[in-house]
């Protein structure tokens, strides 16, 4: 019998192999396998095709923060803050010269559309997630466009905005790569446990570390239009923005 009572200590000795059994790694992978190849593709492609791939990754992003402000009961009207966000990134992705007008006539219509609700609930606040959600999910996620159309300059003999977007890939992938995987072999000091509890200081460090070493990588082989000091302090500024949203978000 005395063989059948578990260690009350075991769950805390797990090893880094059984976390990583245990890790929901699978949808990551095949987050890899399937939608990295379709990015690059678009990606190199540019103009159009670009442009659409990114609105659908909005349109996904601006759903995926309609349904949680919905679970806390705060959830705007659905049609509306998808026509809102996607407008917000379209101007974003212009000139942006459009932004306040587009932002004024959501905030109009959202509180039209509030007025005929059958229960009116807290209006200001679903006003407020409404333009919350365009302006974060819709006009930030624009400059990715603004990022891949940057213009070459003269004579520079490569795509300036193709390689910048790398850049920033690279060192996101690395940020959330490294993060992840030291996190889950090592981490044990939570980040900032009220926020998120199963972020640990130990990944916030390996991130950092991911994404300098990104940035460094990035300006010896395909980013010649940086320094390695400037690739190192991009690739920490990215990683800390990259947790940073990763812990507004939670």
């Amino acid at each position: 019998m005395n063989s059948l009572r578990q260690d009350p200590g075991q769950a805390d000795r797990e090893t880094p192999w059984r976390r990583f059994v245990r890790a929901n790694i699978v949808p990551r992978v095949l987050v890899i396998l399937v939608g990295v190849p379709l990015l690059v593709l678009a990606a190199l492609r540019g103009g159009l095709v670009f442009r659409m791939l990114i609105g659908v990754l909005i349109l996904q992003g601006l759903r995926e923060f309609t349904a949680m402000t919905a679970a806390k009961g705060y959830g705007p009207c659905k049609p509306l803050s998808l026509a809102v966000g996607l407008a917000c990134a379209w101007a974003g992705a212009s000139s942006g010269s459009h932004l306040p007008l587009v932002l004024a006539v959501a905030i109009v219509l959202v509180m039209i559309v509030e007025l005929f609700r059958r229960e009116i609930r807290h209006p200001i606040v679903i006003t407020g997630n409404t333009i919350l959600g365009a302006l974060y999910v819709g006009w930030l996620g624009s400059f990715i466009v603004q990022l891949r159309e940057l213009p070459s300059p003269p004579g520079a003999g490569y795509d300036l905005g193709l390689r910048a977007l790398g850049l920033m890939a690279a060192i996101t992938w690395a940020c959330d790569t490294f993060a992840y995987l030291v996190g889950v072999a090592v981490g044990s000091r939570p980040l900032l446990e009220r926020v998120s509890p199963r972020k640990s200081l130990e990944g916030a460090l390996g991130g950092v570390l991911g994404a300098v070493a990104a940035g460094v990588t990035a300006s010896a082989t395909f980013a010649p239009f940086i320094s390695l000091a400037q690739g190192a302090l991009i690739g920490l500024a990215g990683s800390v923005l990259a947790q940073a949203g990763d812990l507004v978000e939670s």
